[in-house]
């Protein structure tokens, strides 16, 4: 892809200005084709952080710093690793990390590529027989429930990815579920216009169907679960008892579609979006209209921030904005895209806003001044939700493109390759204690990727980068350093430290057999493969077995099971 001036300015935001561009690029020009730098996503952020960041560009510092030159072997990196060129990109990620060790996002990636080549395997929830719409943790992170193309809602053990229970059944798509915040009971939003209530211990509904008569496109609980809000495509916003499904209050019937229909923190009052192009804030014990603020079109998402006092906008207008939850009023600058906003969050102090596009992107911006924190996060089509992790500091997308990306909330640098699924993602959450992100997709499938620590990463995770480079791709040039290594080995087998980065060292060293299917996960590869085993549907035998290549006794079990199943006659059509 060629790059001209004209193309690279149109990747930034209406009113970003890269400081003297021509002055940067001169002074890291050596440095970028010295590694062979050709990606544009590489090299715009490239150009982004050469302009802002005065560890880079700056009267003390020039093309020759160890900053600079870990910063290009970084971005080379990516770039081969995007190309499948992994062994390559492990060596340049280790030089990165030699000279640049801390707040580098060159450990992320090694992280990645290192538990990949360790591990052929990851926590997959497997069950559903359509494409997953919606996925959400229970509050205190043990379960997790699935919306689903499948006319189902299935809850699921969050640490051995088994379902817990029989699928929730409805007679249409499920659109939507999510815990209540005892996480005692689950409600769904179907399209047939139907939501209910569950018994997430015992799969049982609970009271009578709440009906409408278009799909529901939102439910939500309120914080003290007592209520429960639903918004639809009959236009309606209407709030329920939690209880017993009895209705309790019918907000006035809008022109349009209800998209999303969300309590205050305190649960005192209600915001909805609305196809109206207005966002309205009722009392959730009277009705009352309280306040209410308009965009040029539809609005697709409404939020309040996490105090309460303000409430955060994004519209099909192509903007997102922020406003006074009492008056109505705008507070500062819109956040502009190129084209509709599907999703818009706060993260937890309510300092810094994500939004998600159509035009490929999402982006982090200033609450306060409404400029862009980062780069935009770009992907190769739209991207429908983005969300910040736990404790802010990563950023979450999920894309149409069939991928999900982790970035750096405060520098845009991806610190992970792309999470690949086979057909559209449609969520990206991160568990409650920010260490893993579950990604829900049309594929049927729901996946978890363990996320790298946040600490710095010790010096020998470069110099076992660097050894497992050596190892997937020969080079007569590079002779791998023996010696080391099996001392390394027996010295973090041998450590009982807590700290991240060792817990992974012992992972990483620890044998097939015993050693965990992820980084952070308990569950074993042997006892992941026995719940395969018990689920018996084609797909999953089928997983197991790739699983099991190197542990011929459990190929002993598998093989006749596959063969049964190769040989039994196909289900008949519906």
């Amino acid at each position: 892809m060629r790059i001209d001036g004209k193309s690279l300015i149109s990747r930034y935001p209406p009113g970003f200005v890269i400081v003297s561009p021509m002055e940067s690029f001169a002074a890291f020009a050596p440095v970028l084709l010295k590694r062979g730098l050709r990606s544009a996503a590489a090299l715009c952020a490239f150009l982004f952080f050469a302009s802002t960041d005065a560890n880079l560009i700056g009267k003390d510092a020039d093309s020759g710093t160890d900053a600079t030159r870990a910063r290009a072997d970084y971005l080379h990196a990516l770039n081969l690793a995007e190309e499948g060129s992994k062994p390559e990109a492990l060596q340049f990620l280790a030089e990165s990390l030699r000279l640049k060790p801390e707040n580098n996002p060159a450990a992320g990636i090694v992280f990645q590529l290192l538990t990949e080549l360790r591990a052929n395997s990851g926590l997959v929830l497997r069950g559903h027989t359509g494409g997953v719409l919606y996925a959400s943790y229970s509050p205190d992170g043990t379960k997790i429930v699935t919306a689903s193309e499948d006319d189902t809602a299935r809850i699921w053990d969050a640490h051995t990815g088994r379902q817990l229970l029989p699928p929730l059944s409805q007679a249409d798509d499920v659109l939507m579920a999510v815990f209540s915040p005892d996480g005692k009971r689950v409600a769904t939003g179907c399209e047939d216009g139907t939501a209910r209530l569950w018994d997430a211990v015992t799969g049982q509904p609970i009271g009578a169907p709440m009906k409408e008569t278009d799909a529901i496109k939102s439910v939500r609980f309120s914080p003290d679960g007592k209520l429960l809000a639903t918004g639809s495509d009959s236009n309606y916003a209407r709030l329920w008892d939690a209880v017993t499904g009895k209705l309790l209050l019918t907000i006035p019937r809008y022109h349009d579609t209800v998209f999303s229909f969300n309590f205050s923190p305190d649960g005192k009052r209600i915001l909805s979006a609305t196809g109206d192009g207005r966002a309205d804030i009722f009392d959730t014990g009277t009705g009352k209209l309280l306040v209410t603020v308009r965009h040029h079109n539809n609005i697709l998402t409404a939020a309040f921030s996490p105090d309460g006092k303000r409430i955060l906008t994004g519209s099909s207008d192509a903007t997102a904005a922020i406003w006074d939850a009492n008056t109505g009023k705008p507070l500062g600058p819109v956040f502009q895209h190129g084209y509709w906003i599907f999703s818009a969050a706060f993260n937890a102090d309510a300092t810094r806003v994500v939004t998600a596009s159509w035009d490929h992107t999402a982006r982090v911006w200033n609450a306060r001044t409404g400029k862009p924190v980062t780069p935009p996060l770009q992907h190769g089509e739209a991207v429908w939700g983005a969300t910040f992790s736990p404790d802010g500091a990563l950023v979450a997308t999920a894309s149409r493109d069939h991928t999900a990306r982790i970035w750096d909330a405060s520098t845009g640098d991806p610190i992970s390759l792309p999470f690949t699924a086979q057909d559209e993602v449609t969520s990206a959450i991160f568990n409650p204690a920010g260490t893993t992100l579950l990604v829900a997709s049309k594929d049927n499938l729901v996946r978890f990727w363990d996320l790298p620590p946040r600490e710095d990463p010790p010096a020998w995770i470069a110099d076992l980068a660097d050894f497992a480079s050596t190892q997937v791709r020969y080079d007569a040039l590079r002779k791998p350093t023996l010696d080391q290594i099996p001392k390394l080995r027996a010295r973090l087998l041998a450590s009982t430290s807590t700290d991240p980065w060792q817990k992974f060292g012992r992972w990483y060293f620890s044998e097939s057999d015993v050693r965990p299917i992820s980084p952070w996960s308990t569950l074993s590869l042997q006892d992941y493969v026995n719940g395969l085993i018990a689920l018996g549907d084609k797909d999953s035998i089928q997983y197991a077995m790739t699983l099991s290549q190197d542990h011929p006794a459990w190929m002993v079990k598998l093989v006749p099971l596959w063969n049964k199943l190769k040989t039994a006659p196909a289900p008949p059509s519906q």
